[in-house]
């Protein structure tokens, strides 16, 4: 019998047979994708290596940039931000690579934002690249040298101050620093864009390492944030102020705020000062008496109601103008009052006068003193003047002093105007290394109302109510409260008075919504040469559509004049598009008094709080102390959110609580 070669072998079914060659088929194809897997995943960790690295040269570089600008080695700064710029660059290339990375679940949903953060650093960088340029032709432009900035800022006195430049070269910089505008607001909005970047990028748990990157350089950044801030404010004010184009009139008011009024305290002196390319032209202050008294028998503008009734002023004077809360309205005031007195004055009189007014300056006290922190104790006409003195030796020799000194009433101030000169010529010979602690002091007294700017060029004024240093009464929330109290002949005892404000609202049985303000008044002084019982006329702002219901610790004048204690009159007075409710109060030394208004919640407060979402803006009187501030405010429901926050033992409950200091404007946000 003949057989097949391979008649012993089994023929498998065809079936079998594909099954294995799929098999086979799989295999190669696991093994091709696990080789693929292995190749993208060191690909990609290549790649974030590779990312890391050159974020962190990035970073190196911009910080030693930074390093740079402060060692005014300007040259050097541009060379390190191209070469951070050339890092940035080389990350992005690797970014493509790092995307493919998205759809993993851990880390994917931060790429995108991270891929944010480096086209934010790029463009940052460009912008700083103009700023770089800024201080180069800023140094430049002064004729001096970079070595001998750097003593400087290792604490050398200037042998020339800015008050020593060329009226051409202090033009020369105003002007540079005016052309930079554009530039420097283009260079805070990218910082702003930025740090919005990493902060939500740093609220996801996913970033790991990739944010340590950037946190150093976040920090920094937040550090040269407001310096080039504040510069770019200064761009747009200065010039104008300093008189660039044309000369530039402006009024300086001496605000005595020992002796509080609506708009910073008491105008016992003022100031004339003409600028005109950078240069000091005319600076003369005087004794607001020499003006005032020089014209009284022609003044037959009459004076707001309160200061007749409480201050025995039928006629309204320049001393008086300030009778607005908000500076820009209390500067036209006075522009208008002290032009109009100017004008009554006898040909060739001697009283410091100017035809017109460009700017006003509003200093008080208080600032005043936080200058002589810094430039240290004064002494004029052999009167030494130091922080803790300054305020009570200017108003003893004011009103007191110049009688031993055999000086005429009229001359009672020239003191002052030494002061003013000695001080300047002190600031200007600060050397750098203390310009931060002079920049700081201003700024503070910007924010907490103690400095007052106010300008009669549009766009200079829009600038200041921006950035808060107008001194105006703004509020964009539908909540707003502020409280400003008048001393009216009380002499100088606002020092005396300590002031607690409290703010409730709250339901009554009807379901209404009210509020209460109270003014608590703690005199802790005696009867002395400035200090006696406190007498002031206090106005509470609300919003418009408010309903005054009761008022209890109204007087209708002093112990002295109302020894029945009989209750004084409310002032209902629409303006500044609140309503405002003023009545006259007073408190006797070593005693406290309670000053409380209650009235409905305007229709728009009430909507706004049954829609779950509150705000409320707290003002800041300008020339105040910073006092004690209580909110108490009960909204029957639950607060889900509030800033400022509530201590944490309070949360959880129908109330918010906040017990501060109003040191400066205060916004706050209740959600329901």
């Amino acid at each position: 019998m003949t057989h097949a070669p391979n008649y012993l072998h089994t023929t498998e079914p065809k079936e079998v047979q594909v099954r294995q060659s799929r098999a086979r088929t799989f295999r190669v194809f696991f093994v091709f994708m696990v080789v693929v897997l292995i190749v993208w995943i060191s690909g990609c960790a290549a790649a974030a290596v590779y990312l890391t690295t050159t974020l962190f040269d990035a970073r190196d570089d911009i910080l030693n940039a930074k390093d740079a600008v402060e060692q005014f080695e300007f040259d050097t700064a541009e060379v390190a931000l191209e070469n951070a710029s050339v890092s940035l660059t080389s990350a992005t290339r690797v970014m493509p690579i790092v995307r493919t990375m998205q759809w993993v679940p851990v880390i994917g949903s931060s790429i995108e934002s991270f891929a944010d953060i480096i086209d934010s650093s790029e463009s940052l960088i460009a912008s700083f690249i103009p700023l770089v340029d800024l201080g180069s032709d800023l140094v430049q432009l002064s004729g001096l040298s970079a070595s001998y900035l750097k003593q400087m800022r290792e604490g050398l006195k200037p042998e020339v101050t800015f008050e020593d430049l060329s009226t051409e070269t202090k033009r020369s910089i105003l002007q540079r620093l005016e052309a930079s505008v554009d530039n420097l607001d283009l260079l805070v909005a990218q910082m702003d864009i930025l740090q919005e970047e990493i902060v939500f990028l740093s609220q996801s748990v996913q970033v790991g390492p990739l944010l340590s990157v950037l946190n150093p350089l976040a920090q920094d950044l937040e550090e040269m944030q407001e310096p080039l801030y504040l510069l770019s404010i200064a761009a747009r004010i200065l010039p104008a102020f300093a008189g660039l184009e044309d000369p530039s009139s402006i009024l300086l008011l001496f605000l005595n705020n020992n002796e509080l009024r609506p708009g910073g305290g008491f105008i016992g002196s003022y100031g004339v000062l003409e600028m005109y390319g950078g240069d000091i032209a005319h600076l003369e202050t005087t004794d607001v008496y020499t003006l005032d008294r020089a014209v009284e028998e022609l003044i037959t503008r009459t004076a707001p109601e309160p200061l007749g009734r409480y201050n025995a002023t039928s006629n309204w004077f320049f001393r008086d103008s300030n009778w607005s809360p908000d500076f820009a309205e209390s500067s036209r005031q006075g522009i208008e009052l002290f032009l109009e007195e100017v004008a009554l004055l006898p040909e060739g009189s001697s009283v410091p006068a100017v035809d017109h007014v460009d700017h006003v300056i509003g200093l008080t006290a208080t600032f005043a003193a936080d200058l002589l922190n810094i430039t240290g104790p004064i002494t004029v006409a052999g009167q030494t003047f130091t922080s803790e003195n300054v305020a009570d030796l200017l108003e003893y020799q004011v009103q007191y002093g110049y009688v031993n000194d055999g000086l005429l009433e009229a001359q009672r101030k020239e003191i002052l105007a030494d002061l003013v000169n000695e001080m300047k010529s002190r600031l200007y010979a600060l050397s750098s290394q203390e310009w931060p602690q002079v920049f700081f002091v201003m700024k503070q007294a910007l924010q907490e109302k103690q400095l007052l700017l106010y300008s009669t060029e549009e766009s200079v004024e829009e600038v200041l109510v921006r950035t808060g240093w107008a001194g105006s009464v703004e509020s964009s929330t539908v909540d707003t409260l502020l409280v400003v109290d008048a001393n009216l002949a009380s002499l100088k005892s606002d020092p005396a008075v300590a002031r607690h404000v409290t703010y409730e609202v709250y339901q009554n049985s009807a379901d209404q919504w009210l509020a209460r303000v109270s003014i608590e008044y703690m005199h802790t002084g005696v009867f002395d040469w400035k200090t006696t019982r406190y007498r002031t006329y206090t106005r509470v702002y609300l919003p418009e559509g408010t309903e005054l219901l009761s008022v209890d610790g109204s007087w209708l004048n002093d112990k002295t004049q109302n020894p029945t204690k009989a209750e004084g009159p409310v002032d209902v007075v629409e303006e500044l598009g609140l309503v405002s409710f003023g009545t006259f109060t007073s408190v006797e030394p070593g005693q406290e008094s309670t000053l409380m208004f209650e009235f409905m919640l305007s229709p728009e407060v009430v909507s706004s709080i049954e829609s779950g979402e509150y705000d409320l803006t707290f003002l800041k009187q300008a020339g105040a102390q910073n006092n004690a501030l209580t909110l108490n405010l009960d909204f029957g429901k639950n607060v889900t959110h509030a800033s400022p926050s509530e201590e944490a033992g309070q949360w959880g409950d129908a109330y918010y609580r906040l017990n501060t200091i109003l040191d400066q404007d205060l916004q706050i946000h209740v959600a329901l």
